[in-house]
């Protein structure tokens, strides 16, 4: 049955008959099977074990392979049968196993990294195919027998192929899921794939003995004979079993109590939250029982299968929440909503629902868990937030309402009260009524008093309110100081008191709210005035980095009474000073530091003090010189008012002389008549600022360098957009005829007459027109008529919004004065429809209200040119600023807000 080889000149060699005994074989094919599923087996713990334990779990997949496949190899040659005996080299025989060891760690190693595919096994597979080759032709070469051993080279590679295609389809049946009969079918395949080696292998070899007369059978060193090889297999297949029997059993009781620990975990955390936990399968289908929502619902397990869980959901909500589900299934992603579901006892509850597929290793999806979620209290206190928040919100309207309905009617006859002091004190003058103007003087401040307290209240109910709106603007820190010293010298001297005022060199400039800054630091200058007698008061600032960037500091320190611990911890508390002792001696209601620290928290600062009783007190005022950034409902942009330097068309006079000294006189005296005023030192640059600025009047120099007075009136005259401003000249050399055939209005010789250039402003400067008083207070519109009239303006009044366009329908006014809170017409519904009208865009109108304006308001009033409250500026200073805008015939900018 084997082939014949020609052996040259030795005579007598003749092949040796071989068989197999059938029981051998078998149990030789039971052994490779056993020993490839318990391999598998432990393999198939790598990847979810520790990785402490991988490595183990390696070794003994590799042990139990590499140990079955040698214990196959020797079984399968227990069951071979020749006609002469055989012994087997104990070195290479083990050598052999560990090589069968070594090749299927290898191969294990590779197959069972984390990231590891079924791809891997074309890796793998050919690893443990060469490694049961190698190991049966080492195990080959381990025999001792009286003759030769011969291959073929043909079977030989087929037993090759055999065993490395074998082992690679069962490594990659591994990838698959890992039940029972999958892994056995892997094991099979690989059991096969080693007997097969084996057998075709020995298929391969020929064995050929020497007649008597030949060669002895070759010695080995060290041999073992059969019977003690079938021990040696023998103990390593028990080996294996035993291992298989030991690793598995111990391994399922871990893995079984840590699956019924993490089982009752889940079933804990689901019971004490109360979710309903579902699952289902890729296609989205309920199958088998679903605990929690059989539980919940009611329903049995046949009724919720497939899609019969939906019967539970509330009838206005199942055809959407069919439709999302499917929406979910279809694309592979999360599933999202809310529902009705109703329980056992037929109530509907509102459920959150949330669905997450579970995925394959391949990332297809195995199955969907979900879980439902009860927030009916949840939703049902959330609308009460809502509700309350809603009722919140409406109480803080209606107390602005209320505060805004109580700013105007407490203010209104208020401003009243001061408007006729101040025109009693006007006419007890002229008329020379000297003992009534001390009287008429105490009726004016008490009333001033009385509405700075009222201003105190509204101004704190709107900070807790968080209705105060703040209005940033650019200031000059140096003169920002000596202004609200300027405010305050009086009230020092009173009591014998001196102030100093000490500013550092780098103050600079600052952004931010400055009527807020100017009240903080005015209530503790007169803070410190009241308790301070014959002493010194000090207003420093100072610049300092810090957090954010630089922050300006304010002190007032005072040498009067000073506090004790207890009282300085109680100072910024409201409507509380020191003690009852203060009050009776000092007089204050307390509010003052207490709305100074809310406009410095406000600011983004804060004010600190030290005191030391009987020595004095020291405030710090500290801010940032720039305001932090705040929600742009809380911020309306407000223009300062910069005495001197006029907008655009509102009344500015440009002033062109080279001269400093002629300028520096020309802008004070035209400042005290109620004009803004720019000035140029040469002609070329009067010319850029006269068409940028459009003023209304020019006063002109003659003798000038470069380009002199003439040469400027011919430019401006010859250009549309100057020719229609007045120029006067004003000069050493001023030639009459000549300006007027060039255009000027009026020519004024040096040294100015200022009498003089009074009445020429006075005729150039202002113009026809009249004024309109919108206001239903027909007090007010009296007081204000004899104010204005004695300024020569001509005056109309209206009761409401209503009559004051018809009074515009009749004739154009100059300048509005308007009131806010009206009958039939509010102030703000007749702004929007003057602005409206052909040719009233352009008119300036004052706003002048008791009420305060919040910053939605003021956005309102964006056609307005100035808003002022009723009260807070004397009936001379109305005066002024409506001359100073009635002076201009254009509008421009948005409205200013009263300081």
């Amino acid at each position: 049955m084997f082939p014949s080889y020609s052996l040259g000149d030795v005579t007598g060699i003749f092949m040796v008959p071989t068989g197999y005994d059938p029981a051998l074989v078998a149990l030789s094919l039971a052994i490779a099977v056993f020993a490839s599923y318990t391999a598998l087996d432990l393999g198939s713990r790598v990847r979810g074990a520790a990785a402490g334990l991988r490595w183990a779990w390696v070794a003994a997949a590799s042990l139990a392979m590499g140990g079955g496949i040698w214990a196959m190899h020797f079984v399968g040659m227990l069951a071979f049968e020749m006609g002469m005996p055989a012994s087997y080299d104990l070195g290479i025989t083990v050598a052999s196993l560990l090589l069968a060891i070594a090749a299927t760690g290898a191969a294990f190693t590779w197959v069972s990294r984390p990231d590891a595919g079924p791809r891997d096994a074309l890796v793998s597979g050919p690893l443990m195919g060469v490694g049961v080759a190698g190991m049966h032709y080492t195990g080959m070469a381990a025999m001792r027998v009286p003759g030769n051993l011969a291959y073929s080279l043909p079977v030989v590679a087929a037993s090759v192929a055999i065993a490395v295609s074998a082992a690679t389809a069962a490594l990659w049946l591994t990838f698959r899921q890992n039940s029972v009969w999958q892994k056995l079918a892997a094991a099979i395949v690989m059991g096969l794939a080693v007997a097969g080696m084996h057998y075709t292998g020995m298929a391969a070899a020929t064995f050929t003995a020497e007649d008597l007369g030949g060669h002895a059978a070759h010695a080995a060193g060290v041999s073992v004979s059969q019977q003690n090889l079938a021990l040696y297999v023998s103990g390593a297949t028990f080996t294996i079993l035993f291992m298989a029997i030991v690793a598995a059993s111990f391994d399922q009781q871990r893995v079984q109590r840590h699956l019924h620990a993490s089982q009752g975990r889940f079933r804990a955390a689901a019971e004490a939250v109360g979710d309903i936990i579902w699952t289902a399968d890729a296609r989205g289908a309920m199958v088998g029982p679903q605990l929690y929502w059989q539980a919940y619902t009611g329903q049995s397990e046949e009724e919720c299968q497939g899609t019969g869980w939906a019967k539970a959901v509330h009838p206005d909500d199942v055809e959407a929440t069919k439709a999302a589900w499917r929406e979910a299934v279809a694309a592979d992603r999360g599933y999202e909503l809310r529902h009705r579901v109703r329980n056992r006892d037929g109530a509907y509850r509102l459920f959150a629902v949330k669905g997450r597929p579970v995925r394959n290793a391949d990332g297809t999806i195995r199955e969907w868990v979900g879980v439902h979620s009860d927030i009916t209290e949840r939703e049902a206190f959330e609308a009460a937030l809502r509700e309350a928040k809603d009722e919140a919100e409406e109480h803080s309207r209606a107390k602005s309402r209320f505060l805004a309905n109580m700013s105007h009617e407490l203010r209104t006859p208020l401003s009243a009260v001061i408007g006729y002091s101040e025109m009693l004190e006007e006419e007890a003058e002229e008329l020379g009524q000297d003992s009534l103007l001390k009287d008429l003087g105490k009726i004016k401040s008490n009333a001033q008093h009385l509405l700075g307290l009222i201003n105190d209240v509204l101004d704190l109910s709107k900070v807790e309110a968080e209705k105060m709106d703040l209005y940033p603007e650019d200031i000059d820190v140096a003169e920002f100081v000596r202004n609200a010293a300027g405010t305050v010298d009086a009230l020092v001297a009173k009591k014998g008191n001196r102030l100093v005022v000490a500013v550092s060199e780098d103050a600079g400039l600052a952004r931010t709210d400055a009527v807020k800054l100017r009240q903080c630091v005015f209530n503790l200058l007169s803070n410190a005035a009241k308790f301070t007698e014959g002493g010194t008061i000090t207003l420093g600032v100072a610049r300092e980095a810090g957090v954010g960037g630089d922050w300006l500091r304010f002190t007032v320190e005072d040498t009067g009474i000073g506090m004790s611990p207890e009282q300085v911890g109680r100072l910024f508390e409201r409507f509380t000073q020191a003690d009852e002792s203060t009050t009776r001696n000092y007089g204050g209601t307390g509010l003052g530091l207490a709305l100074s620290r809310a406009f410095a928290q406000l600011l983004g600062g804060d004010i600190t003090v030290t005191s030391v009783e009987g020595r004095g007190t020291c405030f710090a005022l500290v801010v940032p010189a720039t305001l932090p950034q705040v929600p742009d409902e809380g911020v309306a942009a407000e223009p300062a008012h910069e005495e001197g330097h006029g907008e655009p068309g509102r009344g500015l006079v440009l002033v062109i002389d080279d001269e400093a000294s002629q300028r520096e006189l020309m802008t004070r005296f035209l400042a005290r008549q109620g004009f803004s005023v720019r000035t140029a030192p040469d002609g070329k640059t009067g010319l850029e600022m006269a068409r940028n600025l459009k003023p209304r009047v020019i006063l002109l120099d003659v003798m000038m360098p470069d380009v002199d007075g003439w040469t400027v009136l011919a430019t401006l005259k010859s250009e549309d957009a100057t020719r229609d401003i007045p120029v006067v000249m004003v000069s050493f050399v001023a030639d009459a005829a000549l300006s007027a055939s060039l255009g000027a209005a009026e020519a004024l010789p040096k040294p100015v007459d200022w009498g003089r250039l009074k009445g020429v402003l006075d005729r150039v400067g202002r113009g026809a027109g009249d004024i309109l008083v919108v206001d239903d207070d027909a007090d007010m519109r009296a007081r204000l008529r004899s104010v204005l009239e004695r300024n020569g303006w001509s005056v109309r009044e209206a009761g409401d919004g209503a009559e004051a366009l018809r009074r515009m329908a009749e004739d154009r006014p100059r300048l509005v004065l308007l009131d806010l809170t009206m009958p039939v017409m509010d102030g703000f519904t007749f702004l929007r429809e003057m602005r409206g009208r052909p040719g009233c865009e352009e008119i300036p109108v004052v706003v002048l209200s008791a009420r305060d304006v919040s910053g939605e308001e003021r956005r309102r009033l964006a056609g307005a040119d100035r808003v002022l409250r009723k009260g807070d500026a004397s009936l001379q200073d109305l005066a002024a600023e409506v001359d100073r805008l009635g002076h201009g015939s254009e509008r421009q900018g948005t409205p200013q807000a009263s300081a």
